[in-house]
């Protein structure tokens, strides 16, 4: 019932942007922003899972940053931020999008809620809608046993599906080239994961 209630009150904007900070996610922000100076001028970037879409200010004026997200409540505080934002209300395991349209696709703090199957759906669909050469920025905390303070806030996590590193970059190399995978600590142990869609191989 307490679980419940937490959820419940998180799914508030502001209350979920202060949960978040608790959590580390300035840190785990500040891993996502080093790969995304990299990327500056990318036209179309793809935040999926956005939330209240935080990790938008991470674009210059060069960019159209999109923020998709299942949870209309959360979408709301996005656009209460960003009047002119592009928010759009979807499920990440069949996003609206055309075949390799986008440039840079965004995923932080999403794959934990996801069980195995829709995991599998969404880096599939990741890929699909990626451009040859287009990059996945993906970060997230994953299991690991040694980490006692990680292990406590699993308990009351909304999310369900902790996995192991190695579960996580098994799945990602399936579906696209891994060029970036970086391991880095807050409470939880966390991965950021930088990959693309391989180029067609050009025939003669």
């Amino acid at each position: 019932m307490l679980t419940a209630l937490l959820h419940r009150v998180v799914a508030r904007p502001r209350v979920y942007d202060l949960a978040q900070i608790a959590a580390g996610a300035r840190t785990v922000r500040g891993k996502i922003a080093e790969q995304a100076a990299q990327l500056q001028g990318a036209p179309l970037v793809f935040d999926i899972g956005g939330g209240t879409g935080a990790v938008g200010a991470m674009w210059d004026g060069r960019t159209k940053y999109v923020c998709l997200d299942i949870d209309p409540l959360k979408l709301a505080g996005f656009l209460a931020r960003n009047p002119r934002g592009i928010a759009l209300q979807g499920d990440a395991t069949q996003l609206p999008i055309a075949d390799a349209s986008l440039d840079v696709v965004l995923c932080n703090s999403v794959t934990h809620h996801l069980a195995d199957e829709l995991l599998e759906r969404m880096i599939a669909e990741a890929a699909r809608v990626l451009k040859p050469g287009g990059r996945l920025i993906l970060t997230d905390a994953v299991w690991a046993r040694g980490r006692w303070a990680g292990r406590v806030i699993w308990r009351y996590d909304r999310g369900s599906f902790p996995r192991t590193a190695e579960v996580l970059k098994n799945l990602i190399g399936s579906h696209l080239s891994i060029e970036r995978w970086e391991h880095f600590a807050v409470w939880h142990e966390y991965v950021i994961c930088v990959a693309h869609r391989s180029r067609p191989t050009e025939t003669p």
